[in-house]
């Protein structure tokens, strides 16, 4: 009885973070690097997601494809689902670059769901 009271109350401390590159057209290009407050905790391709437990409070997650860079601050509440669902993608003007030298400028498109 003890355990479960235990896990009871981890879980009504803490909040799910979800990150996963599953939007809708993606370049499918290039890795996605996931901070997490200063730590790397996954290199994602296209389909992939990462999940962790996090302290109720204020995080920061930086999301960098290394030509693009974004910085989130969100602040979990214990119990709270939050989801960060992105792409890789291409401009317009980028898709014949990447037909032809397979390189182009690729650009970060973030949906949150808090």
């Amino acid at each position: 009885m003890e355990e479960l009271s235990k896990k009871t109350e981890h879980a009504a401390s803490v909040a799910t973070l979800i990150v996963a590159r599953t939007l809708d057209g993606d370049a499918g290009q290039r890795q996605v690097y996931v901070e997490l407050d200063g730590e790397r905790i996954a290199t994602l391709l296209v389909g992939e997601s990462v999940t962790r437990e996090v302290p109720a409070g204020e995080h920061h997650l930086r999301l960098d494809n290394t030509l693009v860079k974004k910085r989130y601050t969100f602040t979990a509440t214990p119990g709270a689902n939050i989801e960060y669902r992105f792409a890789n993608t291409a401009g317009r003007f980028a898709l014949p670059f990447l037909a032809v030298m397979g390189v182009a400028p690729l650009f970060l498109r973030v949906e949150i769901k808090a």
